[in-house]
């Protein structure tokens, strides 16, 4: 992958500005391997972790506007895992966000197993003066709660916009949602005057909230088990060997990220779909009713034995076509993207 279209810049911008952060994060998880602190494994290290190393050096008010882009960039750096959504899909499902009905309902469980620890999601063109985000499930410390971290960076690299959505244990989507916005509203002033934040348009509350919606369907979209990837994620490549503290050489080159198309097959699909229905528009005669599509929507069940161990998956369900010549409605996108176990 070309090193100008990873946000590696970004990366490599944080040991300029304060040598040995990155190992002295390191410092900080071994903390957990050695038993002297405890947070969930799905979460490599707490952004509070990164709090606590900046406010000693940059103090709090700094400290808490970049310790969430440092984390994203120590996590990410350890894998380098890009995902690049093919631009009609990822319209289609930030047309989504429009109409949380399907997914509101959806458990936050389905959020707590990424791909990896920390990916990057590249959608230029799709928020405003963005390239695309980081994302993760982060553990406050503070708050001794789970939540789902995007951090939105600028499509020059040049930095990031910290969104957060709180997971409630146990409950739906819609619930962590609205959990969420009621205290970004309560907090308003913490939140919106952070550097990046303001310059956005004149609403930033509202844009942060449809970034983090639209934000949110990506991601539930590579958790997807049908989900359209050219190939399955390679295995963690293994930070550690020998003596656990011994961290392996990591060089931040373009050659070590890794990346993975999303939505090929099914990019394709929708637009050739577009075209014949727009074609079959323009030919027809008068009094039927322009063909239009019905969104797509997600759907979860459950899979495993009904006496042994479950597991909750997340499948979406493409657009539909309705056909005003015929009365029907075809699946604009019916693609087997993966092997079923």
């Amino acid at each position: 992958m070309v090193e100008r279209d990873t946000p590696l810049r970004l990366v490599r911008a944080w040991p300029k500005m304060m040598p040995g952060c990155y190992e002295a994060l390191d410092h900080l998880a071994n903390a957990k391997t050695d038993g002297d602190i405890w947070w969930p494994d799905y979460c490599p290290l707490p952004i509070n972790a990164a709090f606590t190393l900046l406010a000693d050096n940059v103090g709090q008010e700094t400290a808490a506007n970049v310790a969430a882009e440092l984390t994203a960039c120590w996590m990410w750096r350890q894998n380098k895992i890009i995902y690049r959504f093919d631009p009609d899909l990822a319209q289609e499902l930030l047309g989504q966000a429009d109409d949380m009905e399907e997914a509101e309902t959806l458990p936050v469980d389905l959020l707590l197993h990424l791909p990896y620890p920390c990916l990057y999601i590249k959608t230029p063109g799709l928020f405003p003066r963005m390239d695309g985000f980081w994302v993760w499930v982060d553990w406050d410390t503070n708050r001794q709660g789970q939540e789902l971290r995007v951090q939105m960076v600028a499509e020059d690299y040049s930095g990031s916009i910290p969104l957060v959505l709180h997971l409630l244990p146990g409950q739906t989507l819609g619930a962590s949602i609205a959990d969420t916005w009621a205290t970004v509203r309560s907090n308003a002033a913490e939140h919106l005057d952070r550097p990046m934040v303001a310059a956005i348009q004149e609403d930033p509350q509202a844009t942060l909230r449809s970034a983090l919606l639209g934000a949110l369907q990506l991601v539930l979209y590579v958790c997807a088990a049908n989900a359209d990837i050219q190939e399955a994620p390679a295995p963690l490549r293994p930070r550690r060997s020998g003596d656990p503290r011994r961290v392996e050489l990591i060089r931040d080159k373009a050659s070590e990220v890794t990346g993975y198309e999303v939505g090929v097959r099914v990019g394709a699909a929708l637009r050739r779909s577009r075209t014949q229905h727009e074609a079959t528009s323009a030919g027809g005669t008068g009094g039927k009713k322009r063909p239009h599509s019905r969104r797509g929507h997600w759907h979860h069940y459950w899979t495993g034995p009904m006496t042994g161990e479950r597991t909750l998956a997340l499948k979406w369900t493409a657009p539909t076509m309705i056909h005003a010549d015929a009365g029907r409605e075809d699946n604009v996108v019916v693609i087997p993207v993966r092997e079923e176990d």
